[in-house]
């Protein structure tokens, strides 16, 4: 069952909570306060526009972010985000590693206080340094095959974001990764994925979460294209392997 947060002006599904990574789909008022500058010292921190405009906060500027735009936050880069008036904002947010990212989350939306310490949170003043990583929309490195065209958005040792469009010819065979977690966000069309034995269709705006260990595949559920993000954490070598076909 699908876990929301919700308070005025803001709402939050949880849309994976796993060792490796943290998944939610933001959905916040226009002009709702969004986080003030911080860093994470073990952690990716890295958000996809879907819909409105995201104000990233950088250690001394800022940049605006519209639908299709991507950043990833390495460990020790200072960062914060605001949602721009007047309308709403909607957006993925993932985290890799976890870090306990899910719990201060509850605990923030409940009104419990909370140390950010304790969740990997810091003040920008002790950040080491260093720039996001922005991907705007149709920007990555692309690979066009006979049905599917794959573009790498970004890439990290944490994380890897990487845009799949295909038509009703290609087709994932079931595999299992042990070394990292295999997501999919599908933006556009219907996908069934296989997740063990069973396998169950997500339309657009739908989240999938295949564990390390665990059995998975995709391909067009309608006989029509679709597109996903695919979201490998840790990269584990995944990109270059995309490179590399």
């Amino acid at each position: 069952m699908l876990e929301v947060l919700e308070r005025p002006g803001s709402r939050t599904e949880v849309l994976a909570d796993l060792g490796e990574l943290a998944a939610f789909a933001f959905l916040r008022r226009g002009g709702t306060p969004g986080a003030d500058r911080h860093f994470h010292a073990a952690h990716v921190d890295a958000f996809v526009v879907l819909e409105g405009e995201l104000e990233i906060l950088t250690a001394g500027d800022s940049l605006t972010l519209a639908p299709g735009d991507a950043v990833a936050v390495p460990p020790g880069v200072v960062h914060g985000f605001n949602n721009l008036p007047p309308g709403p904002v909607r957006l993925l947010n993932m985290h890799a590693p976890t870090r306990r990212i899910v719990e201060y989350l509850r605990r923030q939306y409940a009104g419990r206080p909370t140390d950010p310490a304790d969740y990997d949170q810091h003040p920008p003043d002790e950040a080491p340094g260093g720039e996001p990583v922005v991907a705007l929309a149709g920007a990555g490195e692309r690979f066009e095959r006979d049905n599917r065209v794959v573009t790498i958005r970004f890439e990290l040792p944490q994380l890897s974001l990487v845009e799949i469009e295909f038509d009703a010819s290609f087709e994932v065979p079931p595999h299992e990764h042990d070394d990292h977690a295999d997501s999919f966000y599908v933006a556009d069309g219907a996908v069934e994925f296989a997740l063990g034995e069973e396998s169950v269709v997500l339309h657009s705006g739908e989240f999938f979460a295949a564990p390390p260990g665990t059995r998975h595949g995709f391909r067009s559920a309608d006989g029509r294209p679709a597109r996903v993000l695919n979201v490998h954490a840790p990269d584990a070598g995944f990109a270059d392997s995309i490179r590399s076909q």
